[in-house]
């Protein structure tokens, strides 16, 4: 008979030990899927700003085009090189035995 009775108390303790075990592998399993959450969240958030910074280098590459362009024009502005320029791309004018063709 002492024997059945060690037997039962060794089952009451360890189903009094399940609950505990239970909330933490819970937590455990709530930690994980949080941090796997924020981690995927992270990833994308990432994806999105390297797409943004390759929109913005090449924003900067076409404005250093420009500015360069600019430069260019500044330095010869005054001269009748630009006079000429700005006369035929911007006017439309060109020199009076100058024959025009069109694709119109």
């Amino acid at each position: 008979m002492a024997g059945r009775n060690d037997t039962r108390i060794i089952r009451k303790t360890s189903r009094q030990n399940i609950l505990p075990r239970i909330i933490i592998g819970l937590a455990i399993v709530i930690a994980l899927a949080s941090a796997l959450a924020i981690y995927f969240k992270q990833e994308e958030q990432r994806a999105r700003i390297d797409a943004e910074r390759v929109r913005l280098e090449q924003e900067l590459a076409e404005a250093q085009m420009r500015f360069d362009e600019l430069r260019n024009m500044e330095s010869l502005a005054g001269t009748d090189t630009f006079t000429e320029w700005v006369a035929r791309n911007r006017l439309g004018m060109v020199r009076p035995d100058e024959i025009i063709l069109s694709d119109e």
